[in-house]
């Protein structure tokens, strides 16, 4: 089998005869090896390059963190927090960039060590190739570090995005009360409010399926003379009964103030009733399980009562 050193391909007899692929003849006999040749240096060029170029990345990152921290002479715990900064900021780019580099570099070097007489600079490529996976194990073993903390601080931006969001609803509910007197009836009738510069409607918007629980506290609302014990039980047996039975469009016309409330959100499942709740008692944030799952059949407009 004979290969024709101008396509490739390959034939079987003598090349005197010509490529029948081609159709190339040769003009002579072909030129004999010289007897020295000089080794290839490219392998170990492209080594020592490529370390040089991703360890310079990692040093240019790592002085712009510490210049931003302006910790001049800095300190081991500095350090350590730009270095965590520097290649936090290469994840994308410096990161892949050095494990395809780590690869490239370890099969040149290989076959330099397969054919040791062929290439020259194999101390130089030695040298490229661990500042290489040196740059490249640190940029993982940096990254893997700061993971754990970044997740936490996610989590707390998270958390307090959700509580921004309860701190807006209260904000609104303590402004209509303050306007008239009373919690609403329903989170609708916040709409009764003022909004020039539309930061109610934003809310009422993010609050999207909200189940809003108006509550009355029936005992603070008595006006009566301290009587008997079972007198005041009866009394406020009978406003209770007199609550539930009136529908909550018509509490605040008829002088029953609602006192309390509950507002509670659905959570990143996006589902009332589960664990991941979001509750806001009275102007404080309620931490706990979910409520059970009948709450949801109630509707959010039935004003409640609560007795001491």
């Amino acid at each position: 089998m004979t290969t024709c050193p101008c396509c490739g391909a390959k034939f079987e007899g003598e090349t005197l005869r010509g490529c029948a692929a081609c159709g190339a003849r040769p003009v002579g006999p072909p030129l004999a090896r010289p007897e020295r040749e000089l080794p290839g240096y490219g392998p170990a060029l492209v080594v020592v390059a490529t370390g040089a170029l991703l360890f310079l990345s990692f040093v240019a990152a790592l002085c712009a963190a510490l210049f931003e921290r302006e910790s001049f002479p800095p300190d081991f715990g500095g350090l350590a927090r730009a270095a965590e900064t520097a290649a936090w900021r290469l994840k994308w780019s410096a990161l892949p960039a050095g494990l395809v580099a780590a690869f490239m570099s370890t099969r040149l070097y290989a076959r330099m060590r397969r054919a040791p007489s062929l290439f020259v600079g194999a101390r130089a490529a030695r040298a490229g190739l661990a500042l290489t996976l040196l740059t490249a194990v640190a940029l993982v073993a940096l990254i893997g570090v700061t993971v754990p903390e970044r997740l936490r601080r996610r989590e707390l931006a998270l958390r307090a995005g959700e509580n921004a969001l309860l701190y807006a609803g209260d904000q609104a509910l303590a402004r209509y009360r303050t306007r008239f007197g009373t919690y609403p009836a329903t989170l609708a009738d916040l709409r009764r409010l003022d909004d020039p510069d539309c930061s109610l409607s934003a809310v009422l918007e993010a609050l999207g399926a909200t189940e809003y629980k108006p509550e009355t506290d029936l005992a603070s609302l008595s006006t009566g003379s301290k009587g008997s014990g079972a007198r005041r039980r009866s009394a406020g047996a009978v406003r209770a009964r007199a609550a539930s039975a009136r529908s909550t469009d018509d509490l605040p016309g008829s002088g029953l103030a609602l006192t309390n409330y509950e507002l509670m959100l659905p959570g990143r499942d996006r589902r009332l009733g589960t664990e991941d709740d979001l509750r806001i008692r009275d102007g404080r944030i309620v931490e706990g399980a979910a409520r059970p799952a009948a709450i949801k059949t109630r509707k959010p407009a039935t004003a409640e009562r609560r007795m001491l």
